[in-house]
């Protein structure tokens, strides 16, 4: 008897995936209003690129990330910050032809009631057809794509927030590297794009690395790990500088690092 097992992938697919249904206009899509009472219009435009008809799903979910925990997508409505039944898409499903570029629409009602900060939901556009079908060792597994566009809403002249670091860790990954897991949480009412980065200094005080940035969403309330890998620093005790930049504010932490 063969099984058959659902694979259902969220937003990064392996390579050998390549889903009929694409995103053209990006996964994150952000609003400033100036006040609640503001009705919110956007658009998110879908391609057809496969060579058959395929049907898509739409539905709303709420996003969360704890500290210390996986990002989470419960029902909306979830927090105070959700955008809730505020959100609609203008259909719930639809088939789109092969080469068509079609337009998802979504509003956001007006609520006086919210007060000035960040609000957000995901709106999850789930491609019904399989991608591809694997055969291995008579289990055949269905690949599936769905899509967690984040849509944002900014009320009232954005601030920015207050950041704590609410742990950091050293992890060994392989005999010549390591990498550094800061987990940042915004204590703030508004959200913030967030690079970290890390800033390696020898015994001297001269400086011997400075990595690329690490961009996470840190929304408000919610937690964000950044992953900062550690290469080319040779073994040693190390004075190190973590930086979180919101671009509006700089935050900044002192570790003593012990690379073996």
């Amino acid at each position: 008897m063969k099984w058959i097992a659902l694979l259902s992938m969220m937003l990064l697919m392996p390579r050998y995936v390549r889903a009929s249904v694409v995103i053209l206009n990006g996964l994150t899509h952000n609003h400033s209003i100036p006040t609640p009472a503001t009705k919110v219009q956007g658009t998110i435009k879908v391609k057809n690129d496969g060579g058959k008809d395929s049907r898509i799903l739409v539905y709303r979910q709420d996003l969360v990330s704890q500290c210390d925990q996986q990002a989470a997508y419960p029902e909306i409505g979830s927090h105070g910050r959700s955008l809730g039944a505020g959100l609609k898409t203008n259909v719930d499903e639809r088939v789109i032809a092969t080469k068509e570029e079609y337009d998802l629409r979504y509003t956001i009602e007006a609520d006086p009631d919210r007060q000035p900060g960040t609000y957000w939901e995901v709106i999850m556009v789930e491609v019904a057809d399989p991608v591809r079908e694997e055969s291995h060792s008579g289990i055949q597994v269905n690949s599936k794509v769905r899509y967690a566009i984040q849509v944002i809403v900014d009320i009232g002249p954005v601030e920015g927030p207050p950041l704590s670091y609410e742990k950091v860790i050293y992890e060994k990954v392989s005999a010549d590297q390591s990498v550094l897991k800061v987990v940042l949480k915004n204590n703030g009412a508004y959200g913030a794009r967030t690079n970290v980065m890390l800033e390696v200094y020898d015994s001297n005080g001269n400086k011997l690395k400075t990595t690329q940035p690490n961009t996470r969403m840190l929304y408000p309330g919610n937690c964000s790990t950044f992953e900062i890998p550690i290469t080319d620093v040779p073994k040693g005790k190390y004075d190190c500088v973590i930086i979180a930049d919101t671009k509006k504010d700089l935050f900044g932490s002192n570790i003593s690092l012990q690379i073996e």
